[in-house]
């Protein structure tokens, strides 16, 4: 029966959100493919986010440059993340606790020339979380050489009772970062509920220097051990987040074009 009341009010919920769409998903997907983006980022990427790339189409040009996916899996002993990559074990003995993060890119070219890369760094908890991602942080770190564009931070925090269903937007991280440097942004989760959890978080960087590395760093904390206090420290594409009790990090890095 609960589970029956949260499947309904799921869809009825994301029905009457689809009522109120001024932009079709279906226009949304055109405009994404018709950039160069591969498929698989349809099924991927939600409605607020595709829109969010789409109305950035008002004043700038955006051309699609690269996308990267990492996964990792808890170690049943240690409760540590780990890179689905350096982990070699039979499928059936893979953990159901698992983290899936991304990284896509676009270039943006506004009506003056000026270029931009805009950076979308994405989480997906793949089970119902208990405690949520309350605590929880998320960092998009950049070399030297690149200027965060002013007011361009994002962040959108969605929660699900059953991801078939879909997902519900419920947060965005106080509306503001954590913290900031001219080296990047930390954001901090918001959401308690016990159930499944994904998000993102982007920001537009323009390319100060011809000698700027071409990559971006990005970091996902989770608190397992209630921090109340965090530290922070910021370098070229370095971030180091250090809470006063334990916690999980996991780091991807992605390269891209100029």
């Amino acid at each position: 029966m609960l589970l029956g009341f949260v499947l309904a009010f799921c869809i009825s919920d994301s029905n009457a959100f689809a009522e109120e769409r001024e932009v079709s998903e279906e226009q949304l997907n055109n405009f994404i493919l018709s950039t160069g983006a591969p498929n698989e980022l349809l099924e991927r990427w939600d409605y607020d986010q595709k829109l969010d790339l789409y109305l950035k189409s008002t004043d700038s040009s955006i051309i699609f440059d690269t996308t990267e996916i990492t996964g990792f899996t808890e170690d049943p002993i240690s409760g540590e993340l780990i890179d689905d990559s350096n982990v070699i074990m039979p499928r059936a003995t893979i953990p159901s606790k698992q983290l899936q993060v991304s990284h896509d890119v676009w270039t943006l070219i506004d009506s003056d020339k000026t270029k931009y890369k805009s950076v979308y760094a994405n989480y997906s908890w793949n089970y119902t979380k208990k405690g949520g991602t309350k605590g929880d942080k998320i960092a998009i770190a950049v070399p030297s050489g690149w200027s965060i564009k002013a007011n361009s931070y994002k962040c959108k925090e969605f929660i699900s009772g059953l991801p078939s269903a879909g997902y519900k937007e419920k947060g965005s991280c106080n509306g503001k970062p954590y913290d900031l440097d001219f080296f990047g942004a930390v954001w901090s989760l918001t959401q308690s509920d016990y159930v499944w959890h994904k998000g993102w978080v982007s920001f537009d960087m323009k390319r100060t220097s011809t000698n700027a590395q071409l990559k971006v760093l990005s970091k996902y904390i989770e608190v397992t051990g209630s921090s109340t206090s965090w530290s922070i420290g910021w370098g070229p594409m370095s971030v180091s987040i250090s809470g006063n009790k334990s916690n999980n990090q996991v780091a991807w890095d992605t390269a891209f074009t100029y």
